[in-house]
């Protein structure tokens, strides 16, 4: 599946003027939905595809951008990209929509587990983890900008009826904050159909964002005890069907004898 999604992405890479290609928008949010794919090469692709667009508000920023998707140096490159409140690098009016671009690339960095470099590199999991997450703590929550990290962080947990149809880069904020709320609706039963997987990989990057975040994300304090709880529910009712079975177990074994 990933040697297909390479090959398709390679094809539209090489697309010149994907403006003129039938169902061009839609195309276009699939490539940004694409950017936070943890798989380097599969992110590297989609944004070859982005910048194919000539999008206004990233092509200033593609010196800053591109070697956020690089296999090293990425603490170098969020340095040097000065997006905290007032910086000068960014016009004030490409910021709404460059942001969401940004973030999509740096939670898939986030996500990934290796980068194929020397086991030497400094350019490890945990420290581009670190990396990012202070990054993002620079930027602040003022403006409602870290909503669209904290979306892609509960996203799963978000009622199918409710989610996007087409998870665009640009989501209004109001949206952002409807669809994040909505997350605290989610119950055990509903637990059971999200991958343990996925499940633990939020509790890691929960304990992550709020130990490094901190005060930045009070905002969303609810959303994260109600999916916690709905976890922690589905655990107890697991431990307590576990229980019972060992002891049915037990039972026939004792009437076998």
């Amino acid at each position: 599946m990933q040697t297909k999604l390479g090959s398709f992405l390679k094809v539209f890479a090489a697309v010149k003027g994907p403006q003129q290609l039938f169902k061009h928008k839609v195309l276009l949010q699939l490539f940004v939905s694409l950017l936070a794919n943890p798989d380097g090469k599969l992110s590297n692709l989609a944004f070859s595809c982005v910048f194919r667009f000539k999008l206004p508000y990233l092509s200033p920023y593609v010196e800053y951008v591109q070697p956020m998707l690089k296999r090293e140096g990425l603490r170098e490159a969020i340095t040097k990209f000065d997006l905290s409140p007032g910086g000068e690098i960014v016009d004030a009016e490409h910021r709404l929509l460059l942001m969401p671009i940004v973030i999509r690339i740096l939670f898939g960095r986030l996500l990934s587990r290796g980068n194929g470099a020397k086991k030497s590199s400094k350019d490890t999991p945990i420290a581009r983890r670190a990396a990012i997450l202070s990054f993002f703590s620079g930027i602040g929550n003022d403006g409602g900008e870290l909503n669209y990290f904290i979306y892609l962080m509960v996203r799963n947990f978000i009622p199918n009826r409710l989610n996007m149809e087409n998870e665009v880069g640009q989501i209004e904020k109001e949206t952002l904050k409807r669809l994040i709320a909505a997350s605290n609706n989610i119950t055990s039963t509903e637990l059971m159909n999200i991958p343990l997987k996925r499940q633990e990989g939020f509790l890691n990057l929960l304990g992550d964002v709020v130990s490094q975040i901190g005060f930045g994300v009070k905002f969303f304090v609810d959303a994260f005890m109600n999916i916690l709880l709905a976890i922690s529910e589905q655990a107890e009712h697991a431990l307590v069907a576990s229980i019972k079975n060992q002891e049915m177990d037990r039972d026939n074994i004792e009437h076998e004898s």
